[in-house]
C-alpha cells in the first residue's frame, strides 16, 4: 500500500513537472547596438545598460525580424516601467508590420494610465479580450514574465503566477505570417531584458 501511494505521489509531481522545451532564442542585450535581427519601425528604440529602452514609439514596434516564433512555445522576458502611468507591452505571433493598436496577441501590463492589463488578439480594443482591473502595477518594479502557448490556449504568467489566460478558437498562424515577436511602446519610458524563446510540442 505504501509503495502504491509513494508511486501515485511520483506520477502527481512528475505530471506538474514545469515543461520547459528546446530554447530557439535568447538574448541579455548586453551590448550597445540592435543588431541585424531587430527591425525598428519607428520611435526611438535602442539598447542602454544592457536593457531594450523606449520613452516614445507611438505604437511603432521593435520586431524581432530574424527569428520565427514556434507555433507553440514559452516566451520569457523581463518588462518594467520607469513611467507613473505604467503602460509596458510587448506582442506575440504577430506578423511584425506596422499596426495602430497591437499585433498578434498583445500583452499590456498597467495600460490605460496603470487601470487596465490585457491580452488581446490583433487589435488592443478588442471586444473578446482578456483583462485584469483590480492589479496595480509600480513604476520601477521589475516584472518577470512569462507566456505559454499551446494550440488556442494562452497563459501568461507574472512572477510566477498566473495572470491572464486567453481562448483562441480560431488561433493565429505561424504558416500565415503571424511569426514575430515585437515590444511596444506609446509614450512610457519602457525597459526589457533577459528574452528567451522556447519551441513546444503539439498542434
Amino acid at each position: 500500500m505504501r509503495f502504491v501511494t509513494v508511486f501515485m505521489l511520483f506520477l502527481v509531481f512528475a505530471g506538474c513537472k514545469e515543461e520547459k522545451g528546446a530554447l530557439v532564442f535568447a538574448d541579455d542585450f548586453n551590448r550597445t547596438q540592435l543588431g541585424d535581427k531587430y527591425t525598428v519601425l519607428g520611435g526611438d528604440w535602442k539598447i542602454e545598460n544592457g536593457e531594450v529602452v523606449s520613452v516614445t514609439a507611438k505604437n511603432k514596434n521593435l520586431v524581432l525580424s530574424g527569428i520565427e516564433l514556434p507555433q507553440n512555445g514559452i516566451v520569457e522576458l523581463t518588462m518594467w516601467s520607469e513611467s507613473e502611468g505604467v503602460d509596458v507591452k510587448f506582442n506575440l505571433w504577430g506578423d511584425g508590420k506596422i499596426h495602430d493598436h497591437g499585433d498578434g496577441y498583445s500583452f499590456i501590463l498597467g495600460g490605460w494610465s496603470n487601470r487596465i492589463s490585457v491580452i488581446s488578439k490583433l487589435h488592443e480594443h478588442e471586444k473578446k479580450r482578456s483583462e485584469e482591473k483590480k492589479t496595480r502595477l509600480n513604476k520601477s518594479e521589475r516584472y518577470k514574465v512569462k507566456v505559454v502557448r499551446k494550440s488556442q490556449k494562452i497563459q501568461w504568467f507574472v512572477n510566477g503566477k498566473l495572470f491572464l489566460d486567453y481562448n483562441d478558437e480560431d488561433p493565429l498562424k505561424v504558416e500565415r505570417g503571424f511569426k514575430r515577436l515585437s515590444f511596444g511602446n506609446w509614450k512610457s519610458e519602457v525597459h526589457f531584458d533577459d528574452l528567451k524563446i522556447y519551441e513546444l510540442n503539439g498542434e
